[in-house]
């Protein structure tokens, strides 16, 4: 048992590294179930520590690098500030073991930044809490039986369906406001909780300003959503949409 958790015999080589550090810290009691597992990281339900004033928390564990996959990474790094030491960078462009742990650290270190960002701007996304050299600790959305399902895994009611939708594209453009696409956007990674929602995974964003695949992933955000909510006979133009939202981001309309 680890933190009260049966751990499988590959979490066993990285669980209580990744998040022992948040259990000593006195962040949570046990580790309740996982919550779902992916090519980058996996997510656990844990009970919260009574001292935080919450019941439940989620860790978002990275996998060990030898195990995580970034699907097009290079189109989400373009961009980004990276590291000014010289031997950094020539360590992550040659993928020596330095050079991976650094490259991932950086993955996790955006997300967690990313969150912060947008959950003070008053987006809907989970709020995080503390940030780890694996793992992050945020805003658990569901209960102890289970976690919220996501927007592909529920029907919504028709009448309701264009308000959802309004209010997630002022999310994607209260995100272009704050200098992030997020660049993988679907119903698979919006949680639905009780006629509510929280936008999940944020490790790819991107900066619109200084990544040349901006435009096209805040285009392909869109359309995704387009097409979901299109089979609840909300129409829209998703490239016209996304048009609109740059136009207003380049004229600085979108910002705080």
């Amino acid at each position: 048992m680890i933190f009260g958790y049966e751990p499988t015999r590959f979490e066993q080589e990285w669980l209580p590294g990744s998040i022992g550090e948040f259990y000593e810290d006195e962040w949570f009691t046990s580790v309740l179930y996982p919550v779902k597992g992916g090519k980058e990281a996996n997510v656990y339900c844990c009970e919260a520590h009574p001292s935080t004033g919450l019941k439940f928390l989620a860790a978002k564990v990275y996998r060990p690098r030898k195990f995580r996959t970034m699907r097009n990474d290079a189109i989400y790094r373009e961009g980004r500030p990276g590291t000014s030491d010289k031997r950094l960078q020539r360590a992550i462009k040659k993928k020596t073991k330095k050079g991976r742990k650094v490259e991932a650290e950086s993955w996790i270190g955006h997300e967690y930044q990313t969150l912060r960002a947008l959950h003070e701007a008053g987006a809907d996304v989970p709020k995080p809490l503390v940030q780890g050299e694996n793992a992050i600790l945020m805003e658990y959305v569901g209960d102890g039986d289970g976690a919220a399902p996501t927007l592909h895994e529920v029907s919504l009611e028709p009448d309701g369906a264009r308000r959802f939708f309004d209010r997630l594209m002022k999310n994607v453009a209260l995100f272009l406001g704050c200098d992030h696409i997020h660049g993988d956007l679907s119903a698979y990674n919006v949680l639905y909780s009780e006629g509510d929602f929280k936008v999940i995974d944020f490790p790819q964003t991107v900066d619109p300003v200084n990544n040349p695949n901006a435009f096209t992933l805040l285009v392909r955000d869109v359309e995704r959503l387009c097409q979901y909510f299109a089979e609840y006979g909300v129409e829209a133009s998703p490239v016209r949409l996304a048009e609109d939202m740059w136009r207003r981001y380049m004229r600085n309309e979108l910002r705080g």
